[in-house]
C-alpha cells in the first residue's frame, strides 16, 4: 500500500509541470507543493447565471449570486498543499480497514465528512508535529487559480473530455435526451472510479481541482464582502462548511474556479473528499456570521393571547398571494419556480410559510424560502431566504409547531434529511440534525395520541417516518422490494403514491390519502383518489378508493382533524413554563396529540380535506363536481374544494368550493401563471399545506396563494343563483 502511494507521489511529482515552489512527500506519501504568498481576484463578476440549466444545459460561464462580489484578497503567508486529494491508501493509515477491499489505493477517499477531515489534520499533525489542517475557501480558491484569472485554471474552457459523467446517468439523461454531451464531458455508466491525478494538474501543481471528488474547505460559508481582504478565515459560525471544486458526474459550470458550495459538516457522500494544507492557520479575521433574513428580524416574542372568534359566524378571504418575489430575480430566491410549501402557526401568533425556490426543480440552486404574517399585519411580508446549502437540492422544506415552543423545520437534503429546531418563534435555528432515509417528506408532521411523531415520506421504498422520543431518533419502515397489491380493496405494506398527508382515527388506526400520477394507477382506483389505513404503524396497509377525483402533477392535498368547540379555547399545555425540547437530551413530553396544532382531543373535531376536482394537465376538459347552492339548486364547481367528515372519514356530506365567489376575475396562481376566479371557478392547480390557528380560522396556502375560512363558512352554502 506505501509503495503504491509513493508511485503515485513520483507520478505526480514527474506530471506537475512548472512548480510554483519547493515540494516535499510526508510520512503518508502526500506529496505537498509549496504555494507563494500573493495576490488574486477572489469571485466571480460579469453576466449572472439565470439557472434555467433545462432551457441551455451546455452554458456554464455565468456567475452565482454568491460569487459576488469578486474582492482581492492578499495570501500573506506560504504554505503547502497536497498537490491532489488525500487518497485512500493515505486514509486508511488513520482508519485502518476503511472500505475493507473496496477501491484503489490512489483513488480518492470519499464517504468522509467535514468532521471525520478534521479528525484526520489533527491525527496527522500529531504522528508529525508538524500544523496539517484543511485549506480555508481563499487559499483553496488562491491555489486552484494558480495565477489565472479565467473560468478554469486551464482556460475558459475544460479540455475535450475532462469532466466525467459517470454517475447519476439519470440526471445527465434529463438534461442531455440524446446523450449528445458537449465536448468537454466524458460519458460513462457504471461505478465512477475517481483516481486522482488523472486529468493535467494546473500551473502549480495541483491536480482535481476542477471535478473528480468535490473537498472540503475549512470555512464556515456565508456571504462574500466587498473590500480589499487579508487572508480571510470565512463565517465565525454557520449551518454550513464550505466545498470546492465540484465533482464527477456534474454540470461544468459547478467546477469553474469561482464556484461554491457547501453542506453540514457531520454529513458525507460519495462524491466529497478533502486535501490536506501543511501550515500554521492564517492570522486573518473572522467575519460575524451573516445578517439575519428578514424572517428572522424583529420577531415578537411574547406568547400571543388569542382568543376564539365567533364559531357561529362564517368567514372567508383569500385568495392573497403569500410568495412575493421581483421580476427576474436570481438568487438567492427566484421568480422562476416556487412551490412545495407549507404553514405553521408561531407560539406568538405570527404565521410562517416556508417553500423551496429555484429556477429549476431539479437545478442546485434550488433553496428554501419563507414569508412571515406578523400578527396584526394584513399582509405578507416580502419572500426571503431560510435555509440553502450552496449548490445543494434541499427540497420540500416542512414546518411545524409542536403546541408548545418550538417550530420543526423538515427538508431533504444532500444524502439524507435535516432537521431543525426553533424555540424563539423562528428568529433562530438549531444546527441540523440529520435523519434517515433521505428523499421528499410527503406531507405535513402529526403527533398521535401515543406521542408518537409521524410524518410521510414519498420514497417508494419507505412507509413511514417515526419518532417515538419526541424528535431525539427517528425509525422508519424499510419496505424493501415488497410488492403491494395497490388497487381499491387491496392490501400490501406502503401507500400508494406520493404526497399523502395523514390523521389519527378515534380507534388508533393511521389514515392517508395520496395522489397517483400514472392514468394506469389511477384506473385501479377507478379514476378516484386512493385512502389507506395502517393499524401497525405504517407496516401493513388496506386501501379504499375515495369519493374523490385523482389529482395529478402540481397538485397536493390536505387531509386534517378540526379542533372546535372547548379544546379551542384550551391554550397549549405550559406554553410559558415548559421547557424548550431537545433533539439530544432524551424524549419530550407530549403536549399535543392529533394534527397539525395546539390542544386537540383526537375525538374532538371534523376531519377535512382540501383537493382539486380535476388534474392540472386535464384543465382544458375539466369535468368538476357537484356542488350545493344556498337555495336548494345544484351546480358544478371546478378547482379547489373542501370537504368535511363528521363520522372519521366514512362519509363526507359537506362540500364547498374555495372561492371568494362574484363575477369571473383573474387572479395569481403558480409560476407567474394567471387563473379565474368566479361562483364556480376556483384555483386549480397548486401545492396545498395547512393549519388551523388557535382562534378556530384554517389557514389554508396553495403555491402561491394564502385562503383563511372557519368551520361554520364550510357549512353555509354559497349564493350562485347569478352564474350562469
Amino acid at each position: 500500500m506505501m509503495k503504491a502511494t509513493l508511485l503515485l507521489a513520483v507520478a505526480v511529482l514527474a506530471g506537475a509541470g512548472r512548480v510554483h515552489g519547493a515540494d516535499q512527500v510526508n510520512s503518508l506519501g502526500i506529496h505537498l507543493m509549496r504555494i507563494e504568498p500573493g495576490s488574486f481576484l477572489m469571485g466571480q463578476d460579469g453576466p449572472a447565471a439565470d439557472y434555467q440549466m433545462n432551457k441551455h444545459p451546455a452554458k456554464f460561464s455565468d456567475a452565482d449570486w454568491d460569487e459576488k462580489p469578486a474582492h482581492r484578497v492578499n495570501i500573506s503567508t506560504a504554505f503547502f498543499m497536497g498537490a491532489t486529494e488525500v487518497t485512500l491508501a493515505q486514509y486508511r493509515q488513520f482508519k485502518p480497514g476503511y472500505r475493507g477491499d473496496t477501491g484503489a489505493a490512489d483513488d480518492a477517499v470519499t464517504g468522509v465528512s467535514w468532521n471525520d477531515a478534521v479528525k484526520f489534520c489533527a491525527w496527522l499533525s500529531a504522528k508529525e508535529g508538524k500544523p496539517y489542517r484543511l485549506p480555508t475557501e481563499a487559499e483553496w480558491e488562491y491555489a486552484c487559480r494558480a495565477g489565472t484569472t479565467t473560468l478554469f485554471n486551464l482556460g475558459d474552457a475544460l479540455p475535450a473530455g475532462f469532466q466525467k459523467w459517470f454517475s447519476d446517468v439519470g440526471y445527465r439523461e434529463r438534461y442531455f435526451p440524446d446523450g449528445k454531451l458537449p465536448p468537454e464531458y466524458r460519458a460513462g455508466s457504471g461505478k465512477f472510479v475517481p483516481r486522482v491525478a488523472q486529468t493535467p494538474a494546473n500551473a502549480w501543481g495541483l491536480f482535481d481541482m476542477h471535478g473528480n471528488v468535490d473537498e472540503w474547505c475549512a470555512d464556515w460559508y456565508g456571504p462574500y464582502e466587498a473590500g480589499e481582504q487579508t487572508d480571510p478565515l470565512g463565517r465565525s459560525d454557520g449551518d454550513f462548511r464550505v466545498i470546492r471544486g465540484g465533482s464527477h458526474s456534474a454540470f461544468t459550470r459547478l467546477l469553474r474556479s469561482a464556484n461554491r458550495s457547501a453542506w453540514l459538516p457531520q454529513t458525507s457522500d460519495e462524491k466529497t473528499g478533502f486535501r490536506v494544507v501543511l501550515g500554521e492557520l492564517p492570522k486573518g479575521k473572522l467575519l460575524p456570521p451573516a445578517a439575519p433574513p428578514l424572517n428572522a428580524q424583529q420577531v415578537e416574542q411574547s406568547m400571543a393571547k388569542i382568543e376564539v372568534l365567533s364559531a357561529g359566524k362564517p368567514f372567508f378571504a383569500g385568495p392573497r398571494p403569500f410568495v412575493k418575489i421581483p421580476t427576474n430575480s436570481a438568487g438567492p430566491l427566484f421568480s422562476w419556480h416556487n412551490h412545495s410549501p407549507a404553514i405553521t402557526e408561531c407560539p406568538n401568533g405570527d404565521l410562517l410559510t416556508v417553500w423551496y425556490s429555484c429556477a429549476d426543480e431539479g437545478g442546485s440552486e434550488l433553496c428554501n424560502a419563507a414569508s412571515r404574517l406578523r400578527r396584526g399585519a394584513t399582509e405578507w411580508e416580502p419572500a426571503s431566504p431560510f435555509w440553502d446549502g450552496a449548490d445543494v437540492n434541499d427540497h420540500a422544506p416542512k414546518i411545524w409547531w409542536d403546541g408548545a415552543r418550538s417550530l420543526w423545520h423538515f427538508a431533504r437534503g444532500r444524502q439524507e434529511n435535516i432537521l431543525r429546531t426553533s424555540t424563539d418563534n423562528g428568529a433562530t435555528w438549531s444546527k441540523a440534525s440529520v435523519i434517515q432515509p433521505c428523499g421528499e417528506f410527503g406531507n405535513q408532521l402529526i403527533r398521535t395520541r401515543e406521542g408518537f411523531l409521524v410524518i410521510t415520506h414519498d420514497s417508494r421504498q419507505v412507509s413511514l417516518v417515526i419518532s417515538r422520543d419526541g424528535g431525539r431518533t427517528w425509525s422508519f419502515n424499510d419496505v424493501g422490494h415488497r410488492e403491494s397489491d395497490f388497487r381499491d380493496g387491496g392490501q400490501g405494506f406502503r401507500y400508494p403514491g406520493i404526497h399523502a398527508p395523514i390523521v389519527q382515527l378515534a380507534d388508533g388506526r393511521l389514515m392517508v390519502i395520496s395522489r397517483n400520477d400514472k392514468p394506469e394507477d389511477q384506473a385501479k382506483f377507478g379514476g378516484k383518489s386512493p385512502f389507506s389505513f395502517t393499524s401497525d404503524f405504517g407496516k401493513t396497509w388496506t386501501y379504499v378508493a375515495s369519493e374523490f377525483p385523482a389529482i395529478s402533477s402540481v397538485q397536493r392535498q390536505v387531509l386534517m382533524r378540526l379542533k372546535e368547540g372547548p379544546a379551542l379555547s384550551r391554550p397549549a399545555p405550559s406554553l410559558v413554563e415548559r421547557p424548550a425540547p431537545s433533539l439530544v437530551e432524551g424524549p419530550v413530553p407530549s403536549p399535543v396529540e392529533g394534527s397539525n396544532g395546539p390542544a386537540l382531543s383526537l375525538s374532538n373535531g371534523p376531519l377535512l380535506l382540501c383537493s382539486f376536482t380535476d388534474q392540472g394537465r386535464d384543465w382544458k376538459q375539466r369535468k368538476g363536481l357537484t356542488f350545493r347552492a344556498a337555495d336548494g339548486s345544484e351546480f358544478t364547481g371546478y378547482g379547489l374544494f373542501a370537504a368535511l367528515s363528521f363520522d372519521e372519514g366514512k362519509t363526507w356530506p359537506v362540500r364547498r368550493l374555495l372561492t371568494p365567489g362574484g363575477p369571473a376575475r383573474p387572479y395569481p396562481t403558480i409560476d407567474r401563471g394567471i387563473g379565474e376566479l368566479s361562483d364556480t371557478l376556483a384555483e386549480h392547480v397548486g401545492y396545498l399545506a395547512a393549519t388551523q390557528t388557535r382562534d378556530g380560522n384554517i389557514q389554508l396556502i396553495s403555491s402561491k396563494n394564502h385562503y383563511v375560512f372557519n368551520l361554520a363558512w364550510l357549512k353555509a352554502l354559497p349564493d350562485v343563483a347569478k352564474s350562469k
